[in-house]
């Protein structure tokens, strides 16, 4: 297990299999990162950085949790707009 993937694997890992081109896993196997093909029945030594993965990832969610909050006052603001155009047209 790693600081950057603390229950040993990283869930957002995958590589497409040379065979059948579908996404395979990337998990901790025999010692090293390895990817495992289902379809194939194919597994081969992968290259995976934890820590630049964890970065990578992190960075990503900053830059959504970025977005939501310039979003947010927008909707709230339409929110409060279509209240009143469904409230005004009440009798």
């Amino acid at each position: 297990m790693s600081e950057a993937h603390p229950d040993g694997e990283c869930a957002r890992a995958h590589v497409p299999c040379a065979g059948c081109g579908l996404s395979a896993p990337v998990a901790i196997k025999y010692g090293g990162p390895m990817a495992d093909c289902r379809l194939c029945c194919y597994a081969w030594s992968v290259h995976h950085d934890p820590v630049g993965c964890w970065q990578r990832t992190h960075t990503e969610v900053e830059v959504l949790i970025a977005g939501i909050r310039e979003v947010t006052p927008l909707l709230v603001a339409a929110r409060v707009m279509l209240d009143a155009i469904v409230g005004g047209s009440r009798p």
